[in-house]
């Protein structure tokens, strides 16, 4: 999954990229030099605290601001069990996507109203200091920057460029005028591409007045916003394969199935062979899904260690692991197993195991209507709890010799 987790609020995992120590470094260093040539006078210690504090507020903002998209996702009725906190803003993979078009619209807008909000605030707060005597000194320092800084991350994420929020807002516009969500993708890629050209334009003419590291920069930023507008369209090209479908399509029913207890040295080889087809598997306690072992999880562990590493202690489990329904539709299930970042998702129907939806089953499944032909499952079986995967026409694995399992 993207990120580490750091806190967690109202519920909801907060989760932030190892990037974000570069960014809040560079932006208490800008402070710092900020509030120095306001004020002086001002001592070098004191002002890197100030500097920190800046730093801090930038990040307790800008988690604000992803925190709002989860808390009113929430109140819309989707289940938000993370958030990755984006630098200035814009969708990342954990970002709740409405089914509808309205919600999806609030969702989209709530991040930047906050900002925006958070600004406001900040700067009733700096005028109420600086009102008194009229001269502004480092605290009201401190609140200016922090005041613009949120001024930027509203502002930019109105542009209507996805991942910006603006491109969600386009998009859900869109959607709601036409009544197709994949209409609101072609008018989200199309907005992305404008603007990104008019952004390459301005870094044109910033650069044209000789301030050349500043025009380079916004006209690297457009060709940035230009190509994820032709990733929408690919976005829109997938939703054109998988769209009709739904979980239970492309998922692979009767899935083999581990014991948490089973040590990996039994399975792992197979797991990772570049030709099985299998690449997650669910781990069963009983006939409870207790976890998800997948390839990304058998890697992480050395060789010489399998023989004493047991499937729980590596397995991805809730709430980091979420369940599918068979009845949903494939593309939401393919999203959340793109934001899940793992291998597979177990799909759960009254509590049952019936079957794990994978990046294999789906590209099968695109594979098989490409050529016209039926989608059937590459393993399947139905094997108990605690076997281990192996090929179907191989017939049940033996058991090691050790009893590992």
């Amino acid at each position: 999954m993207i990120g580490v987790p750091v806190a967690r609020v109202l519920g909801i995992e907060i989760r932030v990229q190892l990037g974000w120590v570069f960014v809040l470094a560079l932006i208490g260093v800008i402070a710092v030099q900020q509030l120095s040539a306001l004020e002086p006078s001002l001592e070098q210690e004191i002002a890197w605290i100030l500097g920190g504090l800046v730093a801090a507020g930038f990040f307790v903002s800008s988690a604000a601001h992803d925190l709002a998209h989860a808390l009113v996702a929430r109140r819309r009725g989707l289940d938000v069990k993370a958030i990755a906190i984006s630098f200035f803003g814009g969708s990342t993979p954990l970002d709740p996507t409405a089914p509808d078009a309205r919600d999806d619209f609030v969702i989209a807008i709530s991040g930047p109203l906050t900002s925006l909000g958070i600004a406001a605030a900040l700067f009733a707060a700096t005028a109420a200091i600086v009102a008194p005597t009229g001269t502004v000194g480092a605290p009201a320092g401190v609140l200016a920057v922090l005041v613009f800084l949120n001024l930027v991350l509203g502002l930019v994420n109105l542009i209507p460029a996805y991942p910006l929020d603006g491109g969600r807002i386009v998009r859900a516009l869109a959607w709601a005028r036409t009544g197709s969500e994949r209409a609101g993708w072609r008018a989200s890629s199309l907005s992305g591409r404008l603007s990104g050209l008019a952004t390459i334009v301005v870094g044109g003419v910033v650069f044209a007045f000789e301030q050349i590291t500043t025009g380079v920069m916004i006209a690297l930023t457009g060709w940035f916003l230009i190509l994820t507008a032709n990733a929408v369209k690919d976005r829109i090209r997938l939703d054109e394969l998988v769209g009709g479908f739904s979980v239970s399509d492309a998922m692979e029913p009767d899935p083999i199935t581990v014991n948490p207890n089973l040590t990996i040295d039994t399975f792992a080889a197979q797991l990772l062979d570049g030709e099985s087809p299998m690449s997650a598997v669910p781990v069963l306690a009983g006939d409870d899904v207790v976890g998800l072992l997948g390839v990304g999880q058998v890697r992480r562990v050395r060789r010489d260690r399998w023989t004493e590493t047991r499937v729980e202690e590596v397995m991805a489990a809730p709430p980091k692991l979420s369940f599918l329904a068979p009845d949903i539709d494939l593309r939401s299930g393919l999203e959340r197993l793109q934001r899940s970042g793992l291998d597979g998702l177990p799909v759960v129907e009254d509590g049952r195991l019936v079957g794990v939806l994978t990046r294999h089953s789906i590209g099968r499944l695109v594979q098989a209507r490409r050529a016209g032909q039926p989608a059937t499952p590459a393993w399947a079986g139905g094997r108990d709890a605690g076997t281990a995967p192996g090929r179907p026409e191989d017939g049940p694995p033996a058991p090691p010799e050790d009893g590992s399992a």
